[in-house]
Parts: structure tokens; C-alpha cells; sequence
């Protein structure tokens, strides 16, 4: 079984203030989704190549660069089951 992130407003871009969407302009819960939804980035201090599923895979944006302790701005968490 594949793990994805949930596409719901709470990982949008678009949820502002942990209830009203700025597309839609309505109220929303975190766990509704629609068709605006737009993955929201969160760095942590702990957070780098290592951690992004793009790291040493031909979508990395700066393939030279990647290592331990490097994060860019098209770093993708990696899913991992516990």
C-alpha cells in the first residue's frame, strides 16, 4: 500500500488561520477538500535532503547540491509507514 498525503485544507496553501479557504471564501475544516488545493510547505530546522523523497531521484532540482543538512524550496517530505 502506497501512503500519500492527504489533500485536504489542512495542507493547503489556501487555509488561512485554520478555518477560512481565500479561494473560496467560505469557512472550512481541515479535512474538507476541493479542486484549489494546493500542497502547503512547512520547513523544520530538522528537515533536508535527506528527509525529501526528490533526493538522489532525476526530480531533484539541484542534484550536485543534495546532502545532509541542504533543503530547497522544491523539497518534498518523504512518506514513510512506522
Amino acid at each position: 500500500m502506497e501512503l500519500k498525503l492527504a489533500k485536504c485544507c489542512g495542507n493547503c496553501e489556501h487555509f488561512l488561520n485554520g478555518r477560512l479557504c481565500t479561494i473560496k471564501e467560505i469557512a472550512v475544516s481541515q479535512n474538507q477538500v476541493c479542486n484549489s488545493y494546493e500542497f502547503k510547505v512547512i520547513h523544520h530546522r530538522e528537515d533536508d535532503c535527506l528527509k525529501c523523497s526528490k533526493f538522489q531521484k532525476s526530480d531533484c532540482a539541484h542534484p550536485k547540491a543534495a546532502s545532509e543538512g541542504i533543503m530547497c524550496t522544491v523539497w518534498y517530505p518523504r512518506a514513510t509507514a512506522s
